[in-house]
């Protein structure tokens, strides 16, 4: 990760040099420290999985039964200041490459409350500034246990060495928040995306993995690695990213997110793995009533990679999803009901392997807060796909699958 980060390192210096030392710093006491411990059990049948290696959409498919290990996090928040912390998440996800990895790593100023202008800044390993789902301890997902198909790709494919900083201003009532952001280490985004397509599940990337891809068609074998790193820097490029926020009351928000990697298409590493130009944008909207949360999200974008032949580039994929979700509190926990629609539009060599596809998913959760930092999550996720090229595997090209979950969760 090289000179990012020197220059992550750098910001981070300069965020913590300019911070006030009036409050006094907590490094290791108890409350610097979380934890996260999220166990499975889980029932499903349809396609093996995406992460066994072939194109199954969820975590689990058929054969996957019984009880798992879905998540395990510790979650480090040292405070420097008042106004300058860090945050660096230590996280063991089942079927991953390495027992326990780096989940996200990075320093964070925000200035001090009671001015109409704010400013935030961090510099590190993270996610960008799109997810609207993931809220919780270790950038989790609260009231459910799959994220929405934007999410789930968010989780893969888009977590950044960079930095970033954000202004957010209020007026007359109403909120304005703008976010610029500079990165690396995100060249080979858009490659699970375009060989395996649209997923739904709780993975996050890890820094130091890899994930695998489904069995290449002969003209991509001989070109592409069998798996990719989410977090490789391949071609030396920065890329960035945007986001406006428009909050105009105090239950309703709105926000735009833009990005570019800047991929040069053509640089490739040791592994075989490739410099991928992809771009996207997502617009987001929440709606926070009394009895009612809705979330809805639309993203669409497009991933190119490779020298361009008769047939046109190596690899040319338009993608598009969009989900809405209500939750309401009930009883002792909340229940939540969504919906997604994904597509991908494959603009070249589809004689070869024609990686098009379009689906939908269904889902409904209810999360039981037995004590306070003790949850039981029950989930029910149906997923209906088409996709040409589960032909060449032998594969019908519709499948249908439902996975059935229950989460015990316990936060510390």
């Amino acid at each position: 990760m090289g000179k990012l980060t020197s220059t992550v390192v750098g910001t981070a210096l300069v965020l913590a040099s300019a911070s006030s030392a009036c409050a006094q710093a907590e490094l290791f006491a108890r409350d610097t420290f979380s934890g996260l411990v999220d166990l499975r059990l889980v029932a499903a049948d349809g396609e093996t999985s995406w992460i066994d290696g072939r194109v199954g959409k969820a975590r689990f498919g058929d054969g996957h039964q019984g009880l798992r290990l879905g998540e395990a996090a510790l979650v480090w928040n040292p405070r420097f200041s008042d106004t300058v912390s860090a945050v660096v998440v230590g996280e063991s996800q089942d079927g991953q490459r390495h027992l326990v990895d780096l989940g996200e790593g990075y320093l964070a100023y925000r200035s001090r409350p009671g001015s109409a202008m704010r400013l935030s800044a961090r510099a590190g390993v993270f996610y960008p500034p799109i997810s609207l789902e993931h809220d919780g301890l270790d950038w989790s997902v609260p009231d459910t246990i799959t994220p929405s198909a934007i999410n789930t790709w968010v989780a893969e494919e888009t977590k950044v060495v960079g930095v970033e900083a954000t202004i957010r201003r209020t007026l007359a009532g109403q909120t304005f928040s703008l976010t610029a952001g500079g990165f690396k280490n995100g060249d080979t985004s858009g490659t699970e995306l375009t060989f395996r397509g649209w997923a739904l599940h709780d993975l996050k990337s890890p820094v130091f993995g890899r994930f695998p891809l489904p069995p290449l068609s002969p003209r991509m074998a001989v070109r592409q690695a069998p798996s990719t790193t989410p977090l490789a820097e391949i071609d030396g490029r920065v890329g960035y990213y945007g986001r406006v926020e428009w909050r105009p009351s105090s239950v309703l928000t709105f926000d735009l997110f833009g990005s570019e990697n800047e991929g040069d298409r053509t640089s490739v590493n040791d592994y075989r793995e490739w410099s991928w130009e992809t771009r996207f944008w997502n617009l987001g909207m929440r709606l926070d009533l009394d009895a009612v949360a809705v979330k809805a999200q639309v993203l669409t974008g497009e991933t190119l990679m490779g020298y361009s032949n008769a047939l046109g580039l190596w690899a040319d994929m338009g993608f598009e999803a969009a989900y809405v979700s209500a939750g309401k509190a009930l009883g002792r926990g909340s229940a939540t009901v969504r919906y997604d629609h994904f597509s991908t539009t494959d603009r070249t060599n589809k004689a070869t392997d024609n990686n098009a596809e379009h689906g939908w998913s269904g889902l409904a959760a209810y999360r039981w807060d037995v004590k306070p930092n003790s949850q039981i999550v029950f989930e029910a996720l149906h997923i209906d796909s088409f996709r040409r090229d589960r032909v060449r595997l032998g594969l019908a090209p519709r499948q249908s699958q439902t996975v059935l979950q229950t989460a015990f969760r316990r936060q510390f």
